[in-house]
């Protein structure tokens, strides 16, 4: 009796979820098929199907792999001595830009990954934000003035701005909204009492 694709190759899975990652932001979600995936993998395309029943259940474990492990990464990141500026460098990587946009794209045209991505999001939310507000009151700013949740907003999406930006080439005017960042993240943690 043969056994099953599990026992046979127990990596196969994890090599399906980042065959699956690296196709989405090299050349786009519609890239990705069952076929393509299995491919790069190295396995044949029934197994695609054997460890994931749909291909929505594919992406959806893409993005939760992903999640993970960027969320420990800022866990870790916004404990750091200057946490708006870590949040700042976090969100202006370059790397994660064209994988997001690929999901944000999928969630358009999928519940499933909307769902997902929105459960995500929120996560990253309350991180940034609770790293904010330590570091908004070690440095005596009054939270009614400068809002932790409106802070990290405005730092994390104005770096994902930066970064979609410039991933269609779009530059005008990025060296002086950094420069600006810069001066409001050295007011917020020399100011005291807001």
């Amino acid at each position: 009796m043969a056994s099953p694709p599990k026992a046979r190759d127990a990596g196969a899975r994890q090599r399906l979820i980042e065959a699956t990652a690296k196709i989405m932001a090299d050349e786009g979600y519609a890239a990705a098929t069952s076929r393509r995936v299995a491919a790069a993998a190295g396995v044949k395309q029934a197994l695609v199907y054997y460890y994931f029943p749909t291909m929505d259940d594919l992406y959806v474990e893409v993005l939760r792999t992903g999640a993970e492990t960027s969320l420990e990464r800022m866990r870790t990141a916004l404990t750091d001595e200057d946490p708006l500026r870590t949040l700042w460098m976090i969100n202006s990587d370059l790397r994660m830009t064209g994988l997001n946009t690929e999901f944000m794209a999928l969630a358009n045209h999928r519940k499933a990954i909307r769902a997902e991505l929105r459960a995500y999001a929120e996560r990253v939310r309350d991180i940034e934000t609770a790293a904010v507000t330590v570091a908004l009151r070690a440095n005596g700013v009054d939270l009614d003035v400068h809002p932790p949740v409106v802070v990290s907003m405005l730092i994390a999406q104005i770096a994902r701005s930066l970064c979609n930006e410039s991933a269609v080439g779009v530059t005008l005017g990025h060296d002086e909204m950094r420069a600006y960042v810069d001066r409001m993240l050295a007011l917020l943690v020399t100011t005291t009492g807001g």
